[in-house]
């Protein structure tokens, strides 16, 4: 039962955030206190049930260090973001159900990570998508409602071409259970073109959940209309979950000859649209919804490496990407609060750093992590990417992926000018809550500390893979 213990926690907490939408008798601070204790009894899950290993339903579902690492990422994401929900004004207008949709996103994701079967990963997937359509919608305006739509209707084409790549596989394996699907892939790779076709579908629906080229173009238009701190879980959790399950598939299923030119062509794209395209933002949560879909390819030049060594980096870097995006959209979601505008541009950045020093440090550290400046996490996150990418042979990626992190220096640098060299446009200091602050601390060390002592974590990366191979 130790094994289970995060998903059945979270699943508890589900139940409770019901009972109080529909009791409707803890509103204000209680119900956020309550959903805060639960994401925290489910983080605390996660820890006791770090090495635990299991088989259940018929080893449909696989409890392994690879799993429990990622559900020890989510419960972080998904705590990190109910502390920072506490000032959203957004939040508050109906505080049960946003946590209830938290929380079931959390707890499909969780599922999804153990997914050791095609229809175990399908339920799970669309039990983690719908939740997150829910929140994208969230705002009661017509932008929000609109960015929700698009969202589900690009979400209901990935679904389509994922149960299309899905059913495809099946059919050609004779089983749904990855684990036979896996001692069958070589044979089937070789002798069945239609293999491939299914694997490439499946392979574009996961990318949606990624934001990769080509199923990013729901990124930015929910980023920027969703709550801050909806986007926040968004852009950590569902990241994390993403490359769970990517990992999971070419751990298991391998890169058949000829598909690694087709996702180096999605990583060169992805790297290089994001990055271009956010150079011209000025909306702040559009900025960070490009600079996604660019980290989305940097993943994808971890994963084209094929080795224990790339999946590992690729795990290592999906871990600091939660911290770095998390950090940045902290700051992103306090600045709006003090704007009464959940669409932040880079002028109301201005003068940050008279305004709130501590913010305006927790923004340069996690720009220049994500740009990939040592000695922060991001770096260390793209130097073993890279490297792994390396020993592979592919080192035209490897420089256009320096290339683009350079470039990418460009537009947070932007987003920094404003934080430290303009003059702010509101008078006084900026009010910072003490849960802000703490979270601002932990999560600047944590940037730094995991960017200078990187091997433990690097270590237990390795070791997870190594044991969710066969």
């Amino acid at each position: 039962m130790t094994a289970f213990l995060p998903e059945t926690l979270a699943a508890a907490a589900l139940v409770l955030m019901l009972s109080i939408a529909v009791a409707g008798r803890l509103t204000g601070r209680f119900t956020w206190l309550t959903a805060a204790l639960a994401s925290a009894v489910v983080l605390e899950g996660a820890v006791a049930a770090w090495s635990s290993e299991a088989a259940l339903f018929s080893a449909t579902y696989r409890i392994d260090a690879f799993s429990q690492g990622f559900k020890l990422v989510l419960a972080l994401a998904l705590l990190i973001t109910v502390l920072a929900s506490r000032a959203s004004s957004v939040a508050a207008e109906r505080e049960p159900e946003y946590y209830f949709f938290l929380f079931s996103a959390t707890l499909g994701m969780m599922m999804l990570t153990s997914a050791a079967d095609l229809l175990t990963l399908y339920v799970a997937l669309e039990l983690s998508s719908y939740s997150l359509y829910v929140l994208s919608a969230f705002k009661l305006d017509r932008r929000s409602a609109e960015a929700g739509v698009k969202y589900l209707l690009f979400g209901a084409a990935a679904s389509g071409l994922l149960l299309w790549g899905l059913s495809l596989i099946a059919g050609l394996s004779g089983t749904t259970h990855l684990a036979e699907i896996a001692q069958k892939a070589p044979a089937l790779a070789a002798g069945e073109p239609i293999y491939l076709a299914a694997l490439f579908l499946s392979l574009l629906a996961l990318l949606f959940k990624l934001s990769a080229f080509p199923a990013h173009f729901w990124a930015p238009d929910v980023y920027e209309s969703a709550p801050t701190p909806a986007v926040l879980f968004i852009a950590t959790a569902s990241k994390a979950a993403a490359v769970a399950i990517l990992v999971r598939v070419f751990l298991w299923l391998g890169m058949p000859a000829g598909a690694g030119w087709a996702l180096g062509f999605l990583a060169f794209v992805s790297m290089s649209l994001g990055n271009a395209v956010a150079l011209v933002q000025t909306d702040v949560k559009r900025l960070l919804a490009y600079s996604s879909i660019a980290q989305a390819g940097y993943i994808l030049v971890g994963l084209l490496a094929g080795s224990f060594e790339g999946y590992s980096s690729v795990i290592f870097y999906a871990a600091a990407y939660v911290l770095m995006n998390a950090a940045a959209f902290l700051v992103t979601g306090v600045v709006a609060e003090a704007a009464r505008h959940d669409n932040p541009q880079l002028s109301h950045f201005d003068g940050l750093a008279e305004r709130s020093p501590l913010l305006a440090l927790v923004l340069l550290i996690s720009l220049l992590s994500l740009a990939g400046i040592p000695p922060l996490a991001g770096f260390t996150g793209k130097w073993i990417l890279f490297s792994a990418a390396m020993d592979k042979g592919h080192w035209f990626l490897v420089l256009w992926g320096v290339l683009n992190s350079v470039v990418s220096l460009f537009y947070y640098l932007t987003l920094v000018k404003h934080a430290y060299l303009e003059k702010p446009k509101e008078p006084g200091r900026l009010t910072v809550g003490p849960i802000a602050k703490g979270m601002a601390w932990a999560l600047m060390l944590a940037i730094v500390l995991l960017g200078i002592f990187p091997d433990g974590v690097i270590g237990l990366c390795r070791e997870a893979v190594e044991l969710a191979a066969f």
